[in-house]
């Protein structure tokens, strides 16, 4: 006879799309920049010209590289950002931040239809091309109390677009909202019923 299943102690890494999205512009955006200044040092103007003792040409062809080396990287970072329910914590992952955030700090996690969110008549041009893809879509929004770090900051490191416009909180746009929904209800209620039991511990 089989025992009981083992409790979930974490839950399934969810790429996060809009964070793809952004790297996916970022990626192109500076393939087709690397390849014009790469071109751009063949022009005998450039090449003639003298800025700090050096050939034009060759500050152009060291920009060019740079933006190769941020088109590469952006390229692969694409893949490295998710989100992960824990045991205490819902995890956000980029390349450059590791963010808990506490289950205290959370107020709710529900779903939304995107374009709830985020109106398209009521946009930015600039806004709408960049959720384009994610429209009649379902999203996945965390209502905080307040956020674990300065959100000026964390928009350094993450699009405007994952940022509720209503409340502090973010909105993830992952693959199978309906699977993190369930592994978040399912540790956040092991979370409350270890703090509960703790409480009544205390108490006695």
């Amino acid at each position: 006879m089989k025992g009981a299943p083992r409790p979930l102690r974490k839950g399934t890494r969810h790429p996060l799309l809009m964070y793809r999205r952004m790297m996916d512009r970022v990626w192109k955006y500076t393939l087709v920049l690397g390849v014009l200044l790469a071109a751009a040092t063949r022009w005998p103007l450039l090449r003639e010209r003298d800025i700090f003792g050096w050939s034009s040409s060759i500050w152009i062809m060291a920009a060019a590289l740079l933006s190769l080396i941020v088109c590469g990287f952006a390229f692969l970072s694409r893949y490295m950002a998710y989100v992960q329910a824990r045991e205490n914590a819902l995890m956000l992952y980029t390349p450059f931040l590791r963010l808990k955030i506490s289950y205290r700090r959370i107020r709710s996690v529900h779903p939304v239809l995107l374009q709830q969110l985020f109106p398209p008549d009521k946009s930015r041009w600039s806004q709408r091309t960049f959720l384009e893809p994610f429209y009649g879509l379902t999203a996945l929004v965390v209502e905080l109390r307040d956020y674990p770090m300065n959100p000026i900051l964390l928009r350094l490191f993450l699009p405007a677009q994952m940022f509720s416009p209503r409340s502090a909180g973010f909105v993830l746009m992952v693959k199978d909202w309906m699977k993190l929904s369930t592994e978040f209800d399912s540790l956040h209620g092991a979370w409350l019923q270890h703090q509960g039991t703790r409480q009544r511990a205390a108490r006695t």
